[in-house]
């Protein structure tokens, strides 16, 4: 999903749109979501290196170049696709910020939908991109009850930070992490694809700079 916000369920998105509204999301999440996503545009002297044109993956760019990751959202695999409903939530916020896009991961009508479409809106229309930043813990899932058609899940990250950066690097924004965030997630199956459908983030304060 990070890196934003919503509602709070049996479990809940942790990606994007979470960090939207007031749990974890993306773009602006989420991924959320994922924790509140920043889209003002505060004041800021610190910068990211800007994308290169090695073979790796930028942390972020403006140029459509970057290709989105493959979609896993079909079978009993959770814990995948899980990691790849928020890679893609990711790819929105730091690639490609387009609101259209929103229900490729999250249920149309839901909460965190609406919440992360605002935020890739906001992200596109003010020429920013927003970036999670992951610390050295590996993350931890697990899956708390599952039906034919819905699955919670809970998911600790070691998220350090959630920073928008502008087309030349600087970072616009910053919300720092002081430890592991878990999030607690619901998976719906709409169509045959399995989307988000509410997150809830529990997780320490947060400093803004």
């Amino acid at each position: 999903m990070g890196k934003r916000a919503t509602s709070v369920l049996v479990a809940g998105i942790f990606v994007l749109g979470a960090c939207s509204g007031g749990s974890k999301s993306a773009g602006p999440p989420i991924a959320s979501t994922k924790p509140n996503r920043v889209t003002s545009v505060p004041h800021a002297t610190t910068s990211v290196p800007r994308p290169t044109t090695t073979t790796s993956t930028p942390a972020y760019s403006f140029d459509d170049s970057v290709p989105p990751p493959k979609l896993i959202n079909t079978g009993t695999n959770y814990v995948a696709i899980l990691k790849s409903l928020e890679s893609y939530g990711n790819w929105l916020s730091a690639h490609r910020p387009d609101p259209a896009r929103a229900s490729t991961i999250l249920a149309p009508g839901s909460r965190l939908h609406d919440l992360f479409a605002r935020d890739l809106g906001r992200l596109r229309d003010n020429g920013l991109r927003e970036i999670e930043k992951l610390g050295a813990r590996p993350t931890q899932s697990a899956v708390l009850s599952r039906t034919p058609s819905a699955v919670s899940m809970r998911i600790t990250e070691d998220v350090v930070a959630h920073q928008t950066v502008d087309e030349s690097g600087r970072v616009t924004s910053q919300v720092r992490f002081a430890t592991p965030i878990t999030y607690l997630i619901l998976l719906v199956l709409v169509r045959g694809h399995w989307l988000f459908a509410a997150d809830d983030a529990q997780h320490s304060a947060n400093v803004r700079l």
